[in-house]
C-alpha cells in the first residue's frame, strides 16, 4: 500500500497496514470490546431513494412525522427540508448546482430508463463533477481526511455494462472535459457507494470514499456499518463492531449479505469489486459444491433437517434461546446439514415464516421462526443486526400465540411458551443494543423495550 497514506482523526481506534493481495487494511489499535464505535464518518455527498422523495428530509434524512413536516424548494418543488437551515445548507452545498435542471432530467427518457439505484447514482455524479476540487484529478495525496482526495485514491473499476449515468447539469456545462471527469469519478464511486439504512430499511445511496478506501469486505465480518441521522446535519456512517476484535486484528465489513447464496455472492463480487472472496465461509462452501438440494417444504424429511438446525445453532430450546458468541459455527456443521445453504432453502424457509406469522397458525410460524433464527445463527457472524431484528420478529410471533392461541403448541405449558418469549426478546435485545441506536427515532430497540415492559407485567 502507498506509505504516504494518512489516517483521519476520525477513527483513531485504527492503524493501516499491509495486506498480503489488497491496497491496506484497517486493523485494531487496541483492544476493541462487542460494540464500539470504531469509526465515524460523514458522508461527502448522499441522495434519497426515488421512493423516499418527499418522506425525508433531502440534506438530513429526518422522516417527516407529527412534530417534523417538509417543506418544499420553492423553485423545482421536488426537493423537501425540514426548515431554513436544512434548505440553506443543502443549496450552498449542492442543491444549487441542480435545482434549474432537476424536473426536466428526471422526465428525460435517459433517467427513466435508469433503475432507481442508478437514479441515485447519476445525482451523486452530478454533485461530485461539479465539485471544484473534484476537477484537480492529481489531488491525490493519499490523504484520507480530504474526502476528495480519499475518492481519487480509490482503484478506478469501471462497470461491465460501461454505464456511466447522465448528468442533472445543464447542457451548456456537459462539456468532453466534464464528461471525461464523470467517467473517472463515477469508474471510483460507483461500485464503492453504500446503501443508506434506517431499521435495516434500505432509503437511499451515500459516498464514504474514506469507509471505501479502508474497509475490505468479508463474508464473516467483525464489523457492521450503521447510520446516524441527526437534525439539520449529514448524514454519518458509524463502523461498529460486532464482537470482541482483537488487537492487530484486521476490521473488515459485509460488502454484501452473506445469506446469499455462495454463487450469487462471487458472481456479485466480481462484477462489482473484481475479486474473489475466499473468507472462511466461502472457503468452507466451495468445499461442499454442488450443495445438495433440500427435500420440498412440508415433507417429513425437511422438517427433520429443519429441527436438527434447530437443535444444532440454537441448544435445547425446550429452555431457553442460547446466543453462540463464536464466528464460523457453520465449519462444525454436520454434512448432513448442507442442504441449508441450497440457494432453495431460504427462500422457501422465509415465505413459510412470513406467510404464517401473518395469517396464522402461529405455532406454524414459531417453528419456522426458530428454524430461520437457527439458520441466521450459522451463517452470520455474532451479533450480526439481522439476527436480532429476526429474533425481535420471533418474540413477536411468540407473543402472539401466548396471546391468541396458548394451546397450539403440543407440549409446552402457558409458562413455557412465556420463558420462550421472554428468551426470545432478550436475545434481540442483546443482538441490537450491541449494534445500538441508529436512523430513525424509536424503531426496533423501543418495540424491544414495549414488549419487554408487557413480559414483565405478565
Amino acid at each position: 500500500m502507498n506509505a504516504g497514506l494518512s489516517l483521519t482523526p476520525r477513527a483513531p481506534k485504527i492503524r493501516l497496514a499491509q495486506h498480503p493481495i489488497a491496497r491496506g487494511l484497517a486493523a485494531a489499535r487496541e483492544v476493541l470490546p462487542s460494540g464500539a464505535a470504531i469509526a465515524h464518518i460523514p458522508a461527502l455527498s448522499s441522495c434519497l431513494l426515488p421512493s423516499e422523495k418527499g418522506r425525508r428530509c433531502d440534506w438530513c434524512h429526518h422522516l417527516q412525522s407529527e412534530s417534523v413536516t417538509l417543506r418544499r424548494c420553492s423553485r423545482c418543488a421536488a426537493f423537501w427540508y425540514c426548515d431554513n437551515t436544512c434548505q440553506d445548507r443543502d443549496w450552498k452545498a449542492r442543491h444549487k448546482k441542480i435545482c434549474r435542471n432537476y424536473n426536466a432530467f428526471i422526465a428525460s427518457s435517459q433517467y427513466q430508463a435508469l433503475t432507481a439505484h442508478d437514479q441515485v447514482d447519476a445525482l451523486l455524479l452530478s454533485h461530485l463533477v461539479t465539485e471544484p476540487a473534484a476537477w484537480d484529478g492529481k489531488q491525490q495525496h493519499h490523504d484520507l481526511d480530504n474526502p476528495i482526495s480519499a475518492l481519487w485514491d480509490l482503484l478506478k473499476l469501471p462497470r461491465a455494462d460501461g454505464l456511466v449515468p447522465p448528468l442533472c447539469l445543464s447542457k451548456s456545462v456537459q462539456t468532453a472535459e466534464t464528461l471525461k471527469l464523470a467517467e473517472e469519478l463515477y469508474a471510483r464511486f460507483g461500485n464503492n457507494n453504500f446503501v443508506l439504512h434506517s431499521h435495516l430499511n434500505s432509503y437511499g445511496h451515500g459516498i464514504f470514499p474514506y469507509a471505501s478506501r479502508l474497509f475490505n469486505h468479508s463474508c464473516v465480518p467483525n464489523a457492521a456499518c450503521k447510520y446516524v441521522i441527526t437534525p439539520t446535519e449529514p448524514v454519518v456512517m458509524e463502523v461498529v463492531s460486532l464482537y470482541q476484535i482483537a488487537e492487530g486484528e484486521e476490521i473488515t465489513l459485509p460488502y454484501l449479505d452473506p445469506a446469499l447464496p455462495y454463487q450469487t455472492r462471487q458472481e456479485a463480487l466480481r462484477a462489482n469489486y473484481d475479486f474473489q472472496c475466499t473468507c472462511r465461509l466461502c472457503t468452507f462452501q466451495r468445499g461442499i459444491e454442488p450443495v445438495p438440494a433440500p427435500a420440498l417444504r412440508g415433507t417429513a424429511e425437511l422438517k427433520e433437517v429443519d429441527a436438527a438446525i434447530r437443535s444444532f445453532a440454537l441448544g435445547d430450546i425446550s429452555q431457553e434461546v442460547r446466543i453462540p458468541m463464536t464466528p464460523g459455527l457453520f465449519e462444525r456443521l454436520p454434512a448432513e446439514l448442507y442442504p441449508i445453504f441450497h440457494e432453495s432453502y431460504l427462500p422457501s424457509l422465509s415465505e413459510q415464516f412470513s406467510k404464517t406469522s401473518h395469517e396464522g397458525p402461529y405455532a406454524d410460524a414459531v417453528e419456522a421462526g426458530l428454524t430461520l433464527l437457527a439458520f441466521y445463527v450459522v451463517i452470520y457472524p455474532p451479533n450480526y443486526p439481522q439476527i436480532g431484528m429476526h429474533a425481535l420478529e420471533l418474540t413477536k410471533t411468540l407473543w402472539n400465540l401466548l396471546c391468541a392461541e396458548p394451546d397450539a403448541l403440543a407440549g409446552p405449558t402457558e409458562d413455557q411458551l412465556m420463558r420462550h418469549t421472554k428468551s426470545a426478546v432478550d436475545f434481540a435485545a442483546s443482538v441490537l443494543r450491541n449494534y445500538g441506536p441508529e436512523g430513525d427515532d424509536g424503531g426496533p430497540l423501543e418495540e424491544i423495550r414495549v414488549l419487554t415492559e408487557l413480559l414483565s407485567s405478565q
